[in-house]
């Protein structure tokens, strides 16, 4: 009870209680600290994903209308406000890569690092560090399961653009258009530490190579 020095005895009360008291008050700003980080980069990632397909289905009704005028009409309307929201779309993808990279990066290492330690426990540790083991899975899975929502998201938007109907429109927007197809086209990734693309293979490639050292190391 390091935080509790000064206090002893620390058997004896009421310093046994403010001790507990201590602890708890510093436990509990730590795990909110942490966690309200964690969801507020969780939240802006799964956002973001929510914004590409939003961008999607409304891309999408111009190429379900057949009338000719009416479709232009609507085009000449709407797709100011879509080439908006995109290029806002894309900014903010631009500062979580400035914001959260070298964060996610020391997040992964520190995850991986956990993950492998809990396996050289013994069984008899296991129950007690059990929370930090799914804490660190979970957070991991997220991280990655999310990114890789947001990259089909960016490339279900890609293929929307071109399959929103854009042989009816007029000349101005067809340029419009191809100028929106040009940046969907450009890959939407988030790195750990500017390095590890952060998406589904990088999740199942880091198990099995730390399965794999385990298993080495280990037996």
């Amino acid at each position: 009870m390091t935080p509790c020095y000064g206090l002893e005895p620390l058997t004896a009360s009421p310093n046994r209680e403010i001790c507990h008291v201590i602890l708890f008050v510093q436990e509990i700003s730590i795990m909110t600290v942490v966690l309200n980080y964690q969801a507020l980069l969780l939240f802006l990632i799964a956002h973001t994903a929510a914004m590409y397909q939003m961008l999607t289905a409304e891309m999408l009704v111009f190429g379900k209308i057949e009338n000719i005028e009416e479709v232009n009409v609507l085009v000449q309307k709407q797709l100011p406000f879509l080439i908006e929201r995109h290029a806002l779309t894309l900014k903010i993808i631009a500062n979580l890569k400035s914001l959260y990279s070298m964060p996610i990066g020391v997040n992964f290492g520190s995850n991986a690092v956990c993950i492998c330690l809990f396996f050289y426990l013994s069984l008899r540790e296991w129950v007690t560090f059990s929370p930090v083991l799914i804490y660190c899975f979970l957070v991991f899975f997220l991280y990655c399961f999310l990114c890789q929502r947001l990259i089909n998201a960016a490339e279900v938007f890609e293929n929307a653009i071109y399959s929103c109907g854009w042989e009816k429109f007029g000349i101005k927007e067809k340029k419009t258009i191809y100028v929106m197809l040009l940046q969907a086209q450009k890959p939407i990734s988030l790195l750990a530490a500017d390095i590890i693309p952060v998406n589904i293979y990088t999740f199942a490639s880091t198990l099995r190579a730390m399965y794999q050292f385990i298993t080495v190391v280990k037996f």
